[in-house]
């Protein structure tokens, strides 16, 4: 059974729940929330602004084999935070590859998947962190153009029954469907559409070289195929897409 633990404020809860993971020698199975992040993280090191207002939490997944990669968890997290939103509240997100939930064009989500090696195993960290009741004067004039909440666009959530949802779903995709290293057909279908309606164009940036195109479909190992103006198709399994 899953431990969860509120916290009022932590400096990031992904680092919260990987101290955890580094000081037991036992699998941990664990939530970790709290109200706002004073230390919050993106990809690549990153800031992520997460004050007061928003829902911040780590999930952790135990594994069992010798995994270097857990290329699904940011997608299935993004699946899981999208069919939430619209089976609790009716609202509708799409994904922009790989870690960000958009709505009405602005960004509402971002995630931080990361891969723990401790005594000699590994766990997988999910991190979430949605605006949920951010006004827009609490956003930084310099974000208010790309970032948005669930209040802003007139939707109103519960905290807590909105992070059950996703985590249920998320065990489901990881312990039950072992999704982790492989999409299968549904959730391909799924997490394509809403790649789909990321309906921009993105520039992919690796070792210095930057093109540009739209996301036009993704593997079973979560990696995304752009195409660009000139029909080219590039795979994409890491790099900076912005």
């Amino acid at each position: 059974p899953r431990v969860f633990e509120e916290k009022q404020e932590s400096a990031s809860t992904n680092a919260d729940l990987k101290n955890i993971i580094y000081s037991s020698s036992e699998p941990v199975f664990s939530v970790i929330s709290a109200e706002k992040q004073s230390s919050g993280r993106g990809r690549l090191g990153r800031s992520f602004f997460s004050p007061s207002g928003g829902l911040y939490f780590s999930v952790s997944y135990p594994l069992n084999g010798d995994e270097t990669d857990i290329p699904c968890l940011t997608l299935l997290s993004g699946l899981a935070v999208h069919k939430a939103l619209k089976d609790l509240y009716n609202c509708e997100t799409v994904i922009k590859w790989p870690n960000d939930i958009y709505l009405n064009g602005k960004k509402l989500c971002g995630i931080l998947c990361e891969l723990v090696v401790s005594h000699g195993k590994m766990t997988a960290v999910a991190g979430i962190g949605i605006n949920i009741s951010l006004s827009k004067e609490e956003i930084p004039v310099e974000l208010r153009d790309i970032m948005t909440s669930l209040s802003i666009e007139g939707f109103s959530a519960e905290k807590e029954v909105l992070m059950k949802k996703i985590v249920q779903s998320l065990d489901e995709y990881v312990y039950s469907q072992k999704q982790l290293y492989s999409l299968n057909e549904a959730s391909l279908d799924e997490i394509r559409t809403l790649l789909r309606a990321f309906d921009r164009k993105v520039k992919y940036t690796l070792d210095g070289e930057i093109k540009e195109g739209y996301i036009t479909d993704i593997q079973k190992n979560g990696a995304a195929v752009m195409t660009t103006d000139n029909g080219e198709e590039i795979i994409i399994s890491y790099g900076e897409v912005n």
